[in-house]
């Protein structure tokens, strides 16, 4: 600043922003994405998932979007409005505890049902998370909504769908690859976290007790509407 302006750096954030602005600049978190996507190709995939989803609930049939979220004990720090000209410092507990979960949405009731994982997100424990989804769902069919992760095209997965199997009400679908963004229960995952976040609990149960209450204690209707801007919601 001083290069260009002749001029002591300020200390104030404000003073700093204003100076970029006059360079016509602008402090931004970058975007990331990965490398390997192909947005035409996400684009004719998300055509074609959403034609068979549309066509499976005007069938009748249940159509659940699900995915794992790991969850960190450890306060997660956002963006927040502290007072003016003060900085806001928040003691965190580093102990690395962790939870994971797998959520179901219902695109016809928007509600999450979400179940506990024990130690890792693997096969073992999507077919256990699979299976008490078909067994608290009254539809007979059930269409799930899943992205690319490896272990859900495990064979040993897989081969549970065919009639006469344990998972036989349940037919998977898959997102594009490289495109968790158009689940649309990463919006719950993400309102969920930002409901807690800049908040250290007492002890882990208190931590992945109230993301769970979040986000399976209200519909997806509560979210934003940039939130929902996805083509399974209307």
């Amino acid at each position: 600043m001083k290069i260009l302006f002749d001029v002591e750096q300020h200390q104030s954030d404000s003073s700093h922003r204003l100076l970029l602005r006059l360079c016509g600049l602008s402090l931004e978190l970058p975007d990331p994405f990965d490398g390997h996507r192909d947005e035409k190709a996400v684009t004719r995939r998300m055509a074609e998932v959403k034609t068979q989803v549309k066509a499976l609930l005007d069938a009748g049939w249940e159509v659940c979007t699900a995915d794992e979220v790991r969850l960190e004990h450890e306060a997660e720090t956002r963006r927040m409005q502290p007072p003016k000209g003060q900085r806001t410092k928040l003691s965190v507990d580093r102990q690395k505890t962790s939870q994971s979960f797998f959520g179901a949405l219902s695109l016809t009731s928007k509600k999450v049902k979400l179940y506990p994982i024990e130690g890792n997100q693997n096969t073992e424990q999507t077919i256990l998370a699979l299976e008490r989804l078909q067994r608290e769902t009254e539809a007979e069919k059930i269409a799930v909504v899943l992205d690319n992760a490896r272990f859900h095209h495990a064979k040993e997965l897989t081969t549970l769908y065919e009639p006469g199997q344990l998972l036989e009400r349940i037919t998977p679908v898959f997102l594009p690859s490289y495109a968790p963004d158009q689940n649309p229960v990463e919006h719950v995952w993400n309102a969920a976290k930002n409901n807690i976040a800049n908040i250290q609990r007492e002890i882990p149960e208190e931590t992945f007790g109230a993301f769970a209450s979040h986000a399976t204690g209200r519909a997806l209707d509560h979210l934003p509407p940039r939130e929902t801007e996805n083509e399974f919601v209307s």
